[in-house]
């Protein structure tokens, strides 16, 4: 494999950032007088956008079948708090710009695709200080879908010239690696993202790791 380009999934993956949008579910619950849930439960519901973050937050479950009640005042809420509050409590996983520095140095061409939309994915990326490492970011509604699909990723190969069995998709959940697996992507997942009710088995990852630091010598000796 001559690989050209990595993508990156961000929560879960280059930042932990649940414990900021648990405070703004809840945020939107407590104002709705709506039942709040634990951070354990909201973050087995990350991965899918924040609409659907919501949804699952009003009805309780990871199954949606229609839109809730209140989840136009609920999404309203939601909106406004996380735009203020995304990097309370948000941090960067360990080894993140580190790594980042090392694959940029070894001249990999370096994107970030997300399910994020774009109005918390552009300022969160310049507050964590991950926008300088990245040659392209795409959000949730950059294209005309999102992770599982493998249209964000094909795209961004396109935008680089590189072809898809060039490219490896990193991230910590289903949506990620089948995204990575329905473009022709390698795969790599991390076990210490937001999994959420699947396992890594489940996800079946072409290689797994349990930190960001591994991936640089996983990409070396075995990519």
């Amino acid at each position: 494999m001559a690989l050209e380009l990595i993508i990156f999934d961000l929560d879960g993956t280059l930042i932990n950032s649940a414990p900021d949008l648990v405070e703004a579910v809840n945020h939107a619950l407590t104002e709705l007088n709506k039942p709040t849930h634990s951070q354990a439960t909201i973050q087995q519901w990350i991965g899918n956008g924040a609409d659907v973050l919501v949804k699952r937050s009003l009805v309780g479950d990871w199954h949606v079948e229609s839109e809730p009640d209140d989840f136009e005042a609920a999404f309203a809420l939601f909106k406004t708090y996380y735009a203020a509050h995304d990097w309370v409590h948000s941090r960067l996983y360990d080894g993140i710009l580190e790594t980042l520095q090392t694959l940029k140095n070894l001249g990999f061409k370096l994107a970030c695709v997300t399910n994020k939309t774009a109005r918390f994915t552009n300022p969160l990326m310049e507050t964590a200080g991950l926008a300088l490492y990245f040659d392209f970011i795409a959000s949730g509604d950059t294209f005309e879908a999102m992770k599982p699909e493998p249209l964000p990723l094909l795209e961004t190969a396109k935008r680089f010239n590189v072809l898809p069995e060039n490219a490896l998709m990193i991230g910590d959940s289903i949506n990620d690696i089948t995204a990575g697996k329905r473009a022709g992507f390698k795969t790599i997942a991390v076990s210490y993202g937001y999994a959420g009710q699947y396992t890594m088995a489940d996800l079946n990852a072409d290689y797994t790791v349990n930190a960001m630091s591994e991936i640089v010598d996983l990409i070396k000796n075995e990519i």
